[in-house]
């Protein structure tokens, strides 16, 4: 690929990323599935355990089939497959609707999980520039949070009129990464697609993270944060109701949050830069961990604010994650790497998800909270024990 081409398909990249989320739906969401499909908190958690449970089945096939028959063609599939699913979730007035556009998002993000970041990463790496992988996708994913900041400031604001008004407000926009990916330049030429093949690529996958001490170590804490984050995201909105705040702030609140997100994913390779991967490990374990025991512990409308120091991990996560792992994985079938990762994380995602809905069943959403923030600190203390003892 030569360089102008390379440019242009960094350039539709950061398109593809800056509308690669849903723009309105950030502070609504969770009343909006309470509201418009009638469905109770932990319905919504056990709806979204089983919904990660179909992202495990089709993530790491879905990467192999990236690596054979393009990264751009199972892309193009998968947003094809969430606009579906945003229709769906627009138009929802009932369970029913609620669970085919989740089950149509888990299809779609499967298809587009790691083909996405592998294809920016060979496009950098065909021009010997692979070391700018982290400054480029940190940048892309925080103008995206921009982005959805200043969407969200109006949200709570639509919201207060009609909930509905901004998810119908945002389908449009779902449409555009589907046309920008369209017109990025394939990096790497595939083979055509087998069975056999495919089943191969699977088996060497696995069997590299198996054998890599430094990527096993990784997809176990990319899991562990992305499993709390996830869980710790859903009881935003009920906490907001918990502490009486107003709907019409819950923009204001997403909009801090997504600031805070797109400057930390902006800064990502100078923060590590600066404080090393140690410190960043213990940083990230400890903006999800503390605040999430503080609010269980002390429920008030102040402790609302710490909601934004978990943007922080939320910004930074994915450059870090995914520059680690390009580095650490030496074979060239990234995007079955990046998907192994993802099922991985989705899988104990379940086990979270059905765990808390439980909780929320028969305890309250401070006690629950409490549990969480304890089981992050426990967990996060193993996996930088772990890192120091054999990779550091």
């Amino acid at each position: 690929m030569d360089a102008h081409k390379g440019k242009r398909n960094i350039l539709l990249y950061r398109l593809y990323v800056l509308f690669n989320e849903p723009l309105f739906w950030g502070p609504i969401l969770i009343i909006s599935l309470q509201n418009l499909a009638h469905m109770s908190l932990p319905s919504i958690y056990y709806m979204e355990a089983v919904v990660l449970g179909i992202c495990v089945i089709l993530d790491i096939p879905s990467g192999a089939l990236a690596d054979l028959i393009g990264r751009k063609k199972t892309i193009i599939v998968g947003r094809v497959f969430l606009f579906g699913s945003v229709f769906f979730f627009t138009t929802m007035t009932s369970p029913l609707h609620a669970w085919i556009g989740n089950i149509l998002w888990a299809i779609g993000y499967s298809m587009q999980s790691g083909a996405d970041t592998a294809l920016l990463y060979d496009t950098l790496k065909e021009q010997g520039k692979e070391v700018e992988y982290k400054r480029i996708e940190g940048r892309a994913v925080g103008g995206r949070l921009v982005l959805v900041a200043c969407c969200s400031l109006v949200t709570g604001l639509l919201a207060s009129i009609n909930l509905r008004l901004p998810l119908l407000i945002g389908l449009p926009f779902v449409l555009v990464p589907l046309v920008a990916v369209s017109f990025l330049k394939e990096p790497v030429k595939t083979e055509s697609y087998s069975v056999q093949k495919q089943l191969g690529i699977l088996r060497e996958g696995v069997t590299f993270i198996r054998q890599s001490v430094e990527v096993r170590w990784m997809v176990g804490f990319a899991t562990l944060v992305a499993t709390i984050s996830k869980v710790w995201f859903f009881t935003y909105n009920p906490y907001f109701e918990l502490v009486g705040l107003p709907i019409a702030y819950y923009g204001v609140i997403f909009f801090s949050l997504n600031v805070v997100a797109w400057l930390s994913s902006h800064y990502a390779y100078k923060i590590e830069h600066r404080l090393g991967e140690k410190k960043c490990i213990i940083g990230m374990v400890s903006c999800v961990g503390i605040p999430i025991l503080l609010m269980g512990l002390l429920p008030i409308r102040a402790f609302v604010s710490l909601v934004v120091v978990q943007n922080v991990v939320r910004g930074f996560m994915r450059p870090f994650v995914g520059d680690y792992m390009n580095r650490h994985v030496t074979t060239n079938i990234r995007a079955t790497m990046l998907s192994v990762q993802s099922s991985v994380a989705n899988l104990t995602a379940i086990v979270g998800l059905a765990t808390f809905g439980f909780f929320m069943e028969h305890l309250s959403l401070p006690k629950s909270l409490v549990i969480l923030g304890i089981t992050t600190l426990v967990f996060g203390a193993v996996s930088y024990a772990s890192y120091k003892r054999r990779i550091a």
